[in-house]
């Protein structure tokens, strides 16, 4: 059913599934794929997704700051460390899962090209409202969705990349997150997860003790207990001065 539209975009209504006859709400030109139900979520998620709306007008800002005081420049960062490995190639179709206000999706649009399928999801409306604004801004095409990493909308096989950084520490499902994402991508497809965590060590340093203090994600150990076998090129290392983690791997064909 379509209440709204403006030229081929569709700003309110419903969608309809036809296998199941669910309808899910169109609002703001978004799709609310979100499952289980708001009330039926881990309680760890709904704590955090309520942290990341009140926060998602000033997140850029904040992150920017806290990377020039760490004597990193983000844009070139994130391009070096979270892109570059998923070896993405023009016409690729690329997922960016929690993709907060969408600061990675910019330069992997610009490698997939307009040919290619540029896919983000969050939960959070407030972040990607963010993020939708932001791509719009730069004349960017992109499908955002709303939806749970541990419940993801796709069918298997979609993607030729799936990237996540800077949400699984605080996911109430990790391994299912995990599997979800291995699930949607294509066979030989490359697959990059990371989050806050120190480099081992790095929590032994005056400045790991202090920042332990302030944030306790930082705490958090890479999950790479829960990355399933079968997998091919498993690494782990960790970026910005020791600060995060990365798990890359590709799945198997």
């Amino acid at each position: 059913m379509v209440e709204e539209r403006i030229g081929s975009e569709l700003l309110a209504g419903q969608l309809l599934c036809e296998a199941c006859q669910h309808g899910y709400e169109i609002k703001s030109g978004l799709p609310n794929l979100v499952y289980p139900e708001p009330e039926k979520l881990p309680e760890i998620d709904t704590k955090f997704l309520e942290q990341y709306e009140r926060i998602a007008a000033s997140y850029d800002r904040t992150m920017r700051l806290l990377s020039l005081l760490l004597g990193i420049w983000e844009p070139r960062a994130r391009e070096r460390d979270l892109i570059r490995p998923l070896d993405l190639e023009a016409g690729d179709r690329a997922l960016e899962v929690s993709c907060g206000t969408g600061s990675n999706l910019p330069p992997i649009a610009e490698r997939i090209g307009r040919e290619g399928g540029l896919f983000a999801l969050d939960m959070s409306p407030g972040m990607l409202a963010v993020g939708r604004a932001k791509l719009k801004k730069k004349g960017i095409d992109s499908e955002f969705v709303l939806g749970n990493a541990a419940y993801l909308p796709f069918e298997d096989a979609l993607f030729d990349s799936v990237l996540h950084f800077g949400g699984i520490n605080t996911f109430g499902e990790k391994q299912r997150a995990i599997a979800e994402m291995i699930r949607v991508a294509k066979p030989r497809a490359k697959i990059v997860i990371g989050d806050e965590g120190l480099a081992p060590g790095k929590e032994r340093t005056r400045f790991g003790r202090w920042l332990l203090r302030k944030n306790r994600l930082f705490a958090n150990r890479p999950p790479i207990e829960l990355v399933p076998a079968g997998l091919e090129g498993l690494n782990l290392r960790w970026i910005w001065r020791g600060l995060f983690y990365l798990i890359e791997f590709e799945k198997a064909s």
